[in-house]
């Protein structure tokens, strides 16, 4: 599970090496919000700073200004692809999950 803190820089780490099926792969994060999934999905692509790829993958997302996202709980995919992906149309889906957005100062319903 990923957790995000609104305004700020958040790290978390993920295994992806282990599902990827092609070299030094983009991954194209898609993160849909459960409380209204007929909302525009939000797209990120992540770059893996991690010294030990083949133990996990280490991302860095400034909420805010990577993407923004409303207080709640989400669904992710990452997928994988050979150039720097806009959708996931054509793409691999190697990994699924869920993300909790947290913060303070605005409700879900903003």
């Amino acid at each position: 599970m990923i957790y995000i803190e609104k305004a700020q820089t958040n790290e978390f780490v993920l295994t992806l090496t282990e599902s990827v099926t092609i070299s030094n792969p983009y991954f194209l994060f898609k993160f849909v919000w459960e409380l209204d999934e007929e909302l525009t999905p939000i797209y990120w692509v992540g770059t893996d700073t991690s010294s030990y790829t083949y133990r996990y993958n280490l991302f860095t997302l400034e909420e805010g200004v990577d993407a923004t996202f409303k207080i709640g709980q989400y669904r992710y995919e990452v997928y994988e692809s050979a150039i720097s992906p806009t959708d996931e149309t054509g793409l691999t889906k190697i990994e699924e999950g869920r993300m909790v957005v947290n913060g303070t100062g605005t409700t879900i319903y903003d």
